[in-house]
């Protein structure tokens, strides 16, 4: 599969978007017959599965928001997923908008996600002996500090270098650092806020981490104060990429030109659009909408992910995959402790929605000991739906904070139409 995509980088704009064309027909017509809400979707549109599928008529599919997930329910998943396309699998996002979503996946989308991957090593020229650092957030108990966790190899087909992991969720900036020291890592993944933090605080401390040859980032949008910062302080690039739980990566930033991004045509068709749902021009910032190209188990068709994103120029390169000149995702604040010392909260890693039905929520942080959360419950809660979901938080912070579950029925977005799913009011 990384083969055929060293091919079809290169391909022409024109080619790319045909062949991406014809796979969506083919997932049209699968969920058409498969899936009872898409069906629905469908019928109300002028697509023709006896002519070949253009892209104006495409469009005229109403984006899929997370509401529209979450009200669909199991209609919106096939009722016939091809039995060669290996296990179910789930994956649970907020994205953007603080509102749970619970993807449904099969194998033949972990093997595009793991060619992409491993397509991403290769473009940017990693050391595949080396060691590989993950930074993230993980479920309470997984990768904790001090210690981590180890495993053998960090990507697919080669063999590599160990790969170590630590629970971001849990632990401080300085049992990273501590982390980092001992480990010694020349590659480490991580979060674009996590990774500023740390260059922060390491400028503070004075210390240097000679040993470092790219500092990658993944998950949210990463600003160019940011990089520059990280850049600076490590004395290595930031190597980014644009990805979401329910559809893999979207978009990697060029091996050849770092100012910009390629989309990963093979696997997403993806769309900027304005409030009219108009495709945006080169330069003009809109809404993106990603499609799903081999996900036969669940239809993000149009998907509405959250974020907002800028389309550029064709990359001097010289590869077909379109361009992205900025991205503008959330920016996640961190969790602060009158310690001085911050941790990044992972919310979306509780799967809150699986105790209740959670529409939307967001975390402030009101000072050092206090905690409120808002909720948009399809719903009250039931039972001890409450009592469970308040310890799962206070479990996975790990502090003993006040919190305060505040019932809303409307969480507002940024007037630049982001959201914060939590927010620090804490002053430096």
């Amino acid at each position: 599969m990384v083969y055929q995509f060293d091919q079809s980088q290169w391909w022409s704009s024109e080619r790319l978007l045909d062949h991406q064309l014809d796979q969506i027909h083919k997932v049209l017509r699968h969920f058409s017959e498969t899936s009872p809400f898409f069906a629905t979707r469908l019928s109300a549109t002028d697509i023709d599965f006896d002519e070949p599928l253009d892209l104006e008529t495409f469009q005229t599919i109403p984006p899929l928001t997370r509401r529209d997930i979450q009200t669909a329910g199991d209609s919106l998943l096939s009722q016939k997923i091809p039995k060669d396309h290996g296990r179910l699998l789930t994956a649970s996002s907020s994205g953007s908008t603080g509102q749970p979503v619970t993807a449904r996946k099969t194998d033949i989308n972990q093997t595009f996600h793991r060619a992409l991957n491993l397509r991403n090593h290769l473009w940017h020229k990693r050391d595949l002996s080396a060691k590989f650092a993950t930074i993230r957030g993980y479920d309470p108990g997984v990768a904790m500090a001090p210690n981590g966790k180890h495993s053998s190899s960090w990507t697919s087909v080669y063999n590599t270098g160990p790969s170590i992991q630590l629970n971001s969720a849990h632990c401080t900036l300085g049992e990273q650092i501590h982390w980092i020291i001992k480990e010694r890592p020349p590659y480490i993944l991580s979060y674009p806020t996590n990774l500023h933090a740390l260059a922060l605080r390491c400028e503070e401390l004075g210390l240097r981490m000679p040993w470092l040859k790219s500092l990658i980032t993944f998950s949210e949008a990463l600003s160019p104060g940011q990089r520059s910062v990280i850049e600076r302080v490590f004395g290595v690039l930031v190597e980014d990429m644009y990805s979401a739980a329910e559809v893999s990566m979207i978009a990697v930033q060029c091996p050849d030109v770092p100012e910009v991004y390629h989309v990963q045509s093979e696997n997403v068709l993806m769309e900027v659009v304005d409030d009219d749902g108009a495709p945006c021009k080169v330069g003009q910032t809109g809404r993106i909408l990603v499609t799903d190209l081999h996900n036969f188990a669940m239809p993000f068709i149009r998907y509405e992910i959250g974020d907002l994103a800028e389309f550029g120029p064709p990359c001097s390169c010289g590869r077909g995959l379109p361009t992205v000149q900025r991205i503008y995702g959330r920016v996640r604040n961190m969790l602060k402790l009158e310690s001085g010392e911050q941790i990044f909260p992972d919310i979306a890693a509780l799967h809150l929605n699986e105790i209740a039905p959670l529409r939307q929520y967001q975390m402030i942080q009101k000072s050092y000991s206090d905690i409120e959360m808002k909720l948009n419950l399809a719903r009250p809660f039931e039972g001890d739906e409450e009592a469970h979901m308040r310890k799962m938080i206070l479990d996975a912070l790990g502090r003993p904070f006040n919190l305060h579950l505040v019932h809303v029925e409307d969480i507002p977005r940024h007037p630049s139409g982001k959201f914060e799913d939590f927010i620090s009011e804490v002053k430096d």
